[in-house]
């Protein structure tokens, strides 16, 4: 029966399923346009290499025979077709193929890393090397310096000893480093092990991005120490796709990209809704817990305490250590001091759903086992109808596409 104020809200998650919800258009505290694919990401991406962010062409920083290496950081949406654009500028400099080589960070809990040669000409592809960093093998992390604070600094050799080093990455929120981007590729994600347990701890949610990070300050000179300049990077939209790309002096992109990321993203609210609604879509390698946090991360800083939070998802992943840990506690909150004392990979997922869980009422639509969602704190939805009928009292609601992208603050008075 349709309203009569009423408001059509829709919402796409998961791979392409769609949650479509008429209701009072009073209850609607917000439902923020999500940014949109651009289709002609790869002509703007040319367009930024010949005239980048206060920077020469790209083409004029290379010389023939150097060894260029392309520092790809994970969950880059469209990272093979942007790797694909940038090859033209290094054949035209006589760049050859078995000279490049493309390094990534190991993927994240539950996380497939797709090649990014995959879009590559056939004759270059077989010839540029594709490799994961194992964080683990400290012999290929050779000593790069030692920062301002006395921190040694060790990174992958294939960084380290190149002639060029160029990064493709997305500028996002980021829980640890506030905004991630341009040289948060390197450091710790191709550093050594230890150096990623340390930064795990760093995290503050009670921070906001633009916050002193003391993380991030060590990114930044980790790659002034390295002497990489020009970075590519992209913001994302909805549906794993590329809202815009830039490309120029690490500095000046990642200033530019965190400015269109508030303007497209950054969700402020005079007052808290008592439902927020948040949809999380698939990215190039499926969805992860990491995607699936980082939204109710988002909710949790939105929501009003004691609320609810509608998690709609496909979300079948496997629990990695920390999680396990969760959900052998008697409370959310008394998982938060072993997490720390274990500090497991997902340590911040896990960390990001505990904190959640203990401010407000989580409600997860996935493909887990109902058993396993209650095990984690969490009431099951297992149809369009329950999610419908959590929605169909008269609290306030907000609701937020792609909300893994998303960063939610609320203005003082």
């Amino acid at each position: 029966m349709s309203l009569a104020n009423s408001k059509l809200v829709s919402l796409t998650y998961g791979a392409d399923a769609r949650f479509s919800l008429e209701l009072d258009a009073d209850r609607v505290a917000a439902a923020p346009a999500t940014p949109q694919p651009n289709a002609a990401f790869i002509d703007e991406l040319r367009r930024a290499l010949a005239h980048p962010l206060d920077f020469p062409p790209l083409e004029q920083t290379l010389v023939p025979g150097d060894k260029v290496t392309i520092a790809v950081d994970r969950g880059v949406p469209q990272a093979a077709a942007l790797v694909a654009a940038v090859w033209p500028v290094l054949a035209k400099r006589g760049i050859k193929p078995q000279d490049v080589t493309i390094i990534q960070p190991a993927g994240g809990p539950g996380e497939t890393l797709r090649d990014p040669r995959a879009e590559l000409p056939p004759a270059a592809r077989q010839h540029v090397v594709w490799k994961v960093h194992d964080p683990a093998d400290t012999p290929n992390c050779p000593y790069l310096a030692t920062t301002a604070s006395g921190e040694r600094v060790y990174l992958a050799r294939e960084v380290v000893e190149a002639d060029v080093v160029l990064t493709i990455g997305q500028i996002a929120y980021d829980p640890l480093v506030g905004y991630r981007g341009t040289n948060s590729v390197f450091y710790p994600g191709l550093s050594t092990a230890d150096s990623i347990r340390r930064s795990r701890g760093m995290g503050h949610s009670e921070l906001e991005p633009d916050d002193f990070r003391p993380l991030r300050q060590t990114i930044d000179e980790v790659g002034w120490l390295l002497g990489t300049q020009f970075s590519i990077q992209v913001i994302p939209s909805a549906g794993n796709g590329i809202f815009q790309v830039l490309a120029g002096a690490c500095e000046s992109v990642l200033r530019r990209g965190c400015a269109i990321l508030a303007e497209q993203w950054l969700i402020r609210l005079e007052s808290r809704p008592e439902i927020v609604v948040v949809a999380v879509e698939n990215n190039a390698e499926g969805q992860t817990w990491q995607q699936v946090a980082a939204a109710v991360a988002a909710a949790r800083s939105l929501v009003a305490m004691g609320g609810k939070v509608l998690v709609l998802s496909e979300l079948d992943a496997e629990l990695g250590p920390g999680f396990e840990m969760l959900r052998r506690c008697q409370s959310p909150r008394e998982a938060l001091k072993p997490l720390k004392e274990l500090d497991p990979d997902d340590f911040v997922e896990a960390a990001q759903f505990a904190h959640a869980a203990d401010w407000a009422n989580i409600y997860l639509m996935s493909k887990l086992e109902p058993d396993l969602v209650e095990d984690l704190f969490m009431i099951p939805v297992e149809s369009h109808a329950e999610a419908a009928r959590l929605l169909s009292g008269d609290e306030s609601c907000l609701f937020v596409g792609s909300a893994q992208f998303a960063f939610g603050l609320i203005d003082s008075k």
